[in-house]
């Protein structure tokens, strides 16, 4: 069939105004074709991507088998169709839905390819974060409920040891047993306080948090920070908790461990219990201690900021006032980022930590209708950023 030159013209406009990436390439791959949304999405000028193979996109996400039956596929005259892990010229990672379909002469020799591609990117981290969250929801749920069962054993425990005190005489062989079993189901009190605090089933003390104006001392820390008592004359502050934690964080065992803050002088108005946040605080605080066995930095920030429409999940649009807490380690490794705020998970030793730290964390935003978003790179360390909205 024969295309007038009308039909031509809106087909190519068609293609120049289309919100997926469609590309041409000859043979061997090279482009020789790209619409407007390719810049968009890739971050290359089409002058740029012309001439070039389309390799340049490759993240390195897929081994050679995978290329190599895909050009079998469209070699052999046949539509490919599957999803890409690729990367903007800027290195950003980007997923997208393809199809690769051979285009051929008068004579049936196949010259170019078609490439269409949606990009999926928002949509895989959406499902990523609504699969995680109800994950998260079941585990509190359960949580939950086993707690409050061991609660109530234990609080039949250490009432029973109370009263077996009572009866014994100061010194008596019993004593010092009956002490040692009282600390341990303390201590299991508070790992269930703990628990509760995940499954969001221990109440919470909010209180509105009052933002304090520039009172010269939100330098980064050079041997400890003073704040004013004037600076709290309003209530408590999100910086003044950060401060107050700050004399625990000094007490941090050693290691060449560096602590640095950079504070915001004019933070935003949060609802928040301060004690709880000083605990997620300081929770954060021993995990980057922790990741950092040869010593290094933590680094404590705090800023406003706007999440926008359409942003990346799970943060709603609006408004926050951010903590970040970065660590100098290793880094979390790829394959655990998706557990590592689950109850009792834990990469430690045995005997060293009982999983419990980033679940409490957790637990605590959530509880405070905030986020907590994680990022590593191996090697580069860890990135914990707490989001709580602005009143």
């Amino acid at each position: 069939m024969e295309l007038t030159a009308e039909t031509c013209a809106l087909v190519f406009a068609a293609l120049e105004q289309t919100s997926d990436t469609i590309f041409i390439t000859d043979a061997e791959g090279k482009i020789v074709y790209a619409n407007p949304y390719f810049e968009k999405l890739t971050g290359y000028k089409i002058s740029e991507a012309i001439g070039k193979n389309a390799n340049i996109l490759k993240s390195g996400g897929h081994t050679k088998e995978f290329y190599a039956q895909m050009w079998n596929t469209i070699k052999n005259g046949k539509s490919w169709s599957g999803r890409f892990m690729n990367k903007r010229k800027d290195g950003a990672p980007y997923t997208e839905k393809v199809r690769i379909s051979p285009v051929r002469d008068a004579k049936g020799a196949i010259t170019h390819f078609i490439s269409v591609r949606h990009d999926i990117t928002r949509e895989l981290a959406l499902e990523s974060q609504l699969t995680q969250g109800q994950k998260m929801e079941a585990l509190g749920l359960l949580a939950g409920q086993l707690s409050h069962d061991f609660n109530n054993l234990l609080t039949i425990i250490i009432g029973s040891m109370e009263l077996v005190k009572e009866d014994l005489k100061e010194g008596a062989t019993g004593m010092k047993l009956a002490e040692d079993i009282l600390k341990t189901s303390k201590e299991s009190a508070n790992l269930i306080k703990q628990l509760l605090i995940f499954a969001r089933c221990q109440d919470a003390a909010p209180s509105v948090v009052n933002p304090v104006r520039d009172t010269g001392c939100f330098a980064p820390k050079t041997g400890g920070i003073k704040p004013p008592a004037e600076a709290f004359s309003n209530g408590v502050n999100l910086n003044g908790a950060i401060k107050e934690a700050e004399i625990l964080l000094d007490r941090l065992p050693g290691r060449n461990i560096k602590v640095e803050f950079e504070l915001a002088p004019d933070l935003y108005q949060v609802i928040m219990d301060p004690e709880q946040f000083k605990q997620a605080l300081m929770n954060l605080a021993i995990n980057a201690r922790d990741a950092m066995p040869q010593g290094g930095t933590i680094k404590i920030s705090a800023f406003n900021f706007s999440a926008a429409p359409g942003g990346a999940p799970p943060l709603a649009p609006g408004q926050y006032a951010a903590v970040e807490v970065s660590d100098s380690g290793a880094g979390i490794p790829p394959e655990i980022m998706d557990h590592i705020f689950e109850p009792f998970f834990t990469t430690k030793p045995r005997c060293k930590g009982a999983g419990l730290g980033l679940a409490l964390v957790y637990g605590i935003i959530k509880q405070h209708k905030g986020e907590i978003l994680a990022r590593s790179n191996p090697g580069k360390g860890a990135v914990f950023t707490i989001y709580l909205p602005k009143v």
